[in-house]
């Protein structure tokens, strides 16, 4: 009578665990996925950014923003000791779906090469040489900025 009765349980009681086990792992995709800009957002805004390294055209300029530092909102930035080609503050939107480049409230575009929390590069060309003061905050060409925290 036991072992009949131990087979009944376990007739019973296996499928009822795996039913089980099926129900709370089909539960776990429900999980939303977050989108490329959801992404690159929460890196942008996980903490101030400062400069790591700048080149122009592949030169080295880093010693012209070396107190460089930036701070990203969902939509807007604010900017340290960026002269002319990063203002005090400003406001951006991406430009497609994807997040690979921004679109600052001044036109211009700006890539997004790299966004992690822990590392971001980007990339814009500066078609502007001034003189005087702020000229070495302005040199033109394609400027690619990496940033740390």
């Amino acid at each position: 009578m036991k072992s009949k009765f131990r087979r009944l349980i376990l007739m019973i009681g296996v499928p009822i665990a795996f039913i089980t086990l099926f129900i709370n792992f089909s539960g776990c995709s429900d999980d939303k996925k977050i989108s490329r800009q959801e992404e690159v957002t929460a890196a942008l805004t996980s903490g101030a950014w400062k400069v790591k390294t700048v080149t122009v055209d592949n030169v080295d300029k880093t010693s012209s923003f070396k107190d460089l530092g930036l701070t990203f909102t969902a939509t807007s930035f604010t900017s340290t000791n960026g002269g002319v080609i990063w203002p005090a503050t400003g406001t951006f939107n991406f430009t497609d779906a994807n997040a690979t480049a921004i679109k600052r409230n001044d036109n211009l575009e700006v890539q997004v090469q790299e966004a992690t929390t822990s590392s971001l590069k980007l990339g814009l060309t500066w078609t502007k040489t001034t003189l005087g003061s702020g000229r070495v905050e302005s040199i033109s060409g394609q400027h690619v900025f990496s940033f740390t925290k």
